[in-house]
């Protein structure tokens, strides 16, 4: 995935939050998120891209760069082939 990539939801997608938790849904298909992987998906406004989520990531969870970029990088990238999230420029 380009980490110039700027990740958006989808129309398709519904978000929920049921008993604490945040549950995606695309069609027949939800998933829960935990909550690293929600603190991501709370971070796709449509204007931050890949690599600023990465950034992010790396700050909220204390870890390197290189690891949250590359984490980052592959949870959206799981959404975006889920339908969930959508790529712009």
């Amino acid at each position: 995935m380009d980490p110039s990539s700027v990740p958006r939801l989808s129309l398709d997608a519904k978000v929920r939050r049921f008993r604490g938790a945040l549950l995606v849904a695309v069609g027949e298909e939800t998933l829960e998120l935990t909550d690293s992987a929600a603190f991501l998906f709370r971070a796709v406004d449509g204007a931050r891209s890949v690599a600023d989520i990465g950034t992010l990531l790396a700050q909220e969870y204390d870890v390197p760069a290189d690891e949250a970029a590359e984490d980052a990088a592959g949870f959206l990238g799981e959404l975006v082939d889920n339908g969930v999230l959508e790529l712009g420029p």
